[in-house]
């Protein structure tokens, strides 16, 4: 069975708007659109066109989202995802999450599903881990039907090398009507009479990503290992290349072995991905007067120093990419500045700093760089374009 899906994306819009003289809000929000080539099952192959809004606003550490895909192809084919989230803000490193989302697609069934649930995050030094537990109502045919899921995700960063682990259980009572219909429903299980059927799955997904200069490569293999009342076991691998260039421009490739959803009712196909991203940044601050961003990082005769600020600032420390994400302490070199040893060698670096050995944070003067854990980080250029 061949099933193939090629996309262009563009993105035209990404703003952040910080409120203050420190940023106590930002907006940030992106409109993409693209064209596919489609074949899978219960979707006619041909070709399709698609628009995907999304934005979020954050505030005091709360965040709320949501984000859109609006798709219409030929043969007559039209698909509507809607989705959006609720993050509280951080109580000893716990969050409450709530989402929603919503799909509708001509030849599948339509699904409404929404859950609540609670993300516990820690970090120390270039180790992060992550553990998270939620419950969720699924509604199709006009009943509602449960699901409980666990995961955690542990991630190890050296240099430009990331090794990531993420496993999730879940744990749900599926409508019959709905297995057929992605075709994971076994004949012998698909009794008359039968309303739903249990299914726990269990996913693992080994992920590598390498990061050089402005070069991205990501790869992932998903096992799906347990599966009760559903056929079989699968495997999805992905494999996604990056190229950051100058004034937020971006080109990527990529393909992925998808596995089906048994929630949302999308069976399983593979795509390959080519597109083009662009992006746009302004910030806005409110503050009558004008005040020095703080930490700060700058390179000055060959040397990094950060500019601390007023605030009794006792030691300072600084890792990235050039430090293989290991901690290293800044001399002090005055009042309010500290020199951190010779600055890297022409390129694009990933850096953090901690100041009186509180959390670790973005340097003020430097662009952010979240990655996929939700860590954010400054980008410093050196020594021009590498």
């Amino acid at each position: 069975m061949s099933r193939g899906r090629i996309l262009c994306t563009l993105t035209l819009l990404s703003a952040a708007v910080p409120l203050g003289a420190q940023p106590r809000a930002r907006i940030t929000g992106s409109l993409e659109t693209g064209a596919a080539a489609i074949e899978q099952p219960f979707i006619p192959a041909g070709g399709a066109f698609y628009i995907a809004p999304s934005a979020s606003l954050t505030a005091r550490d709360a965040t709320v989202g949501g984000s859109a895909v609006l798709a219409a192809g030929s043969p007559t084919w039209q698909s509507f995802l809607g989705s959006g989230f609720v993050q509280s803000p951080a109580v000893r490193n716990v969050r409450i999450i709530a989402g929603a989302q919503t799909l509708k697609t001509s030849g599948l069934l339509h699904t409404l599903h929404g859950e609540v649930g609670a993300e516990w995050r820690a970090s120390v030094g270039a180790n992060t881990a992550m553990a998270r537990l939620s419950s969720g109502q699924l509604r199709h045919g006009g009943l509602w039907w449960r699901d409980l899921s666990a995961g955690a995700t542990a991630a190890r960063t050296r240099g430009s090398f990331s090794a990531v682990l993420d496993a999730a259980f879940t744990d749900a009572q599926r409508p019959t009507a709905l297995q057929q219909q992605i075709g994971s429903l076994s004949a012998v299980s698909a009794a008359p009479g039968v309303a739903s059927k249990r299914a726990q799955v269990f996913d693992v997904t080994p992920r590598m990503i390498w990061e050089r200069s402005r070069l991205r490569a990501d790869a992932s293999v998903a096992l799906r290992a347990v599966e009760t009342g559903i056929s079989g076991s699968r495997v999805g691998p992905q494999l996604a290349f990056t190229v950051q260039t100058s004034r937020g421009i971006a080109l990527f490739a990529g393909g992925v072995q998808r596995l089906p959803d048994i929630r949302s009712g999308i069976p399983s196909g593979r795509s390959a991905v080519v597109g083009l991203r662009i992006e746009g940044r302004r910030a806005l601050a409110a503050a009558p007067r004008a005040t020095r961003a703080v930490p700060a990082l700058r390179i000055e005769q060959a040397a990094l120093v950060v500019d601390a600020g007023d605030a009794p600032t006792y030691q300072v420390e600084i890792r990235g990419d050039f430090t293989q994400w290991q901690p290293r302490r800044c001399i002090p070199r005055g009042r309010r500045f500290f020199n951190c040893g010779p600055a890297p060698v022409a390129g694009t670096w990933r850096v953090s700093l901690r100041l009186n050995e509180g959390a670790w944070q973005q340097p003020a003067n430097l662009a952010p760089a979240a990655d996929d854990l939700g860590s954010v980080d400054g980008i410093l250029l050196t020594g021009g374009k590498p």
